[in-house]
C-alpha cells in the first residue's frame, strides 16, 4: 500500500486498487509516460485519476510516476 499526498488531501491505495480500476477501461493515448495492466498500455496520469478520481489537472505526471513506482509498476517511456 502506498500513501501519499496530492493537493493536500492523503490517498492510500494498492497496485490492487490500481488493477481493479483500470479493469473496464479503454487506453487513452500515450504521450510520453505509460505502464502496462492486463496487457494494454496506460498514460500514466490515466491510471491514476481514474482510480482515485481526480482531474487530470490536479495533479502532475511526476506525481503519478512516483505512485506507480512505489507500487511496483514498471513506468515506461513511449519512443
Amino acid at each position: 500500500m502506498a500513501k501519499f499526498t496530492i493537493g493536500g488531501k492523503t490517498y492510500s491505495v494498492t497496485a490492487d486498487d490500481i488493477i481493479k480500476a483500470m479493469n473496464d477501461k479503454e487506453p487513452e493515448a500515450i504521450r510520453n509516460y505509460y505502464v502496462e495492466i492486463a496487457n494494454k498500455r496506460y498514460p500514466i496520469k490515466q491510471v491514476l485519476y481514474e482510480t482515485l478520481g481526480l482531474i487530470k489537472i490536479a495533479f502532475t505526471s511526476m506525481d503519478a510516476y512516483r505512485v506507480l513506482e512505489k507500487l511496483g509498476f514498471e513506468v515506461k517511456v513511449e519512443r
